[in-house]
Order: structure tokens, then sequence, then C-alpha cells
């Protein structure tokens, strides 16, 4: 399998195991029971757009909602909506659901984490492909991520 985060984190040297799916996933509850771990394990990655077409990449743990007004008051848009998946495949060139939280294609975005993402020791992020995810240790995820901004963006549960 070759995918622009597998060769983000071939390029690193960045461990990580492939888990392919029986079929594609789309959601992060799907992506938990074809992975056999908890939802809470599973990073998902939201991209959003502002009224100025600003692109800004938001991740939360799997079994968590973004609380969309405290990501606006940190990026300072007013106005933020999520992505259609034609924005996502055109204007990005991902797949919805299949968006990584990392790898060359993010990296010119503002990226925002919540901080409960690193609350698990061995998390699950998209491969890129729907067909299959990758399990890594969440301290090469904080590394990899050490230049977005970690805060609570999640709402309570």
């Amino acid at each position: 399998m070759k995918t622009y985060v597998i060769d983000f984190l071939n390029d690193l040297k960045i461990p990580y195991r492939i888990k392919l799916h029986d079929r594609p996933v789309f959601t992060s509850e799907d992506a938990a029971r074809e992975r056999g771990v908890r939802l809470s394990q599973i990073v998902k990655t939201m991209l959003l757009v502002s009224q100025e077409e600003a692109i800004v990449v938001a991740v939360v743990p799997g079994h968590k909602k973004l609380d969309l007004k405290k990501l606006k008051e940190l990026c300072g848009h007013k106005r933020l909506q999520f992505m259609d998946k034609e924005g996502i495949e055109k204007k990005i060139g991902l797949v919805v659901g299949a968006v990584a939280p990392v790898g060359s294609i993010i990296e010119g975005f503002p990226v925002f984490v919540d901080r409960s993402v690193f609350e698990e020791e061995v998390v699950d992020i998209s491969s890129g492909d729907p067909t299959a995810g990758l399990e890594l240790r969440r301290d090469d995820l904080k590394r990899l991520l050490k230049h977005a901004t970690v805060a609570k963006i999640a709402k309570e549960d």
C-alpha cells in the first residue's frame, strides 16, 4: 500500500502498523470496529473552511465532537464550516473519511489538536486510503504534530 501518509511516515522513519479493513470505512465508529480498537483510539481529522476560503485542520479523538465555537476563537475566524466532499476531493485531493492529521498535504494548513488525542498510548490515524488505517504510538504522533496548536477543542462527553 502506498499513500501520502505512508510515504510521509517512511521518510521520517516513524514506525507504524498498517491495519487493513474488510471494507472501506468513512466514519470513526466503522474504523474502530474494522481495526479492533476503542473509539477513543481513533484520531479523527476534519477539514474546515472559513468565509475567506482559509482551510483549518481540526483533530479530535473518535469518541468526541468538535467544539466549533472554541475552534473559531482559537483560529480567529468568525465563520467556519466543514468542507464538503467536493471541496475535500477537488481542492485538497483527499478522500472524505480518509484524511490523516499528518502528511505533506496537511502541512500547509493550521492544525488544531484536542489535547485528549494524546491520552491513549497507541492511536489509529487514517492511512489516506479508506481501506486501511495506521497504528502508531502516541509519542510519535505528538512529535509529528509539534507545530500544531494543542488545546481543548472537543466538546465535553
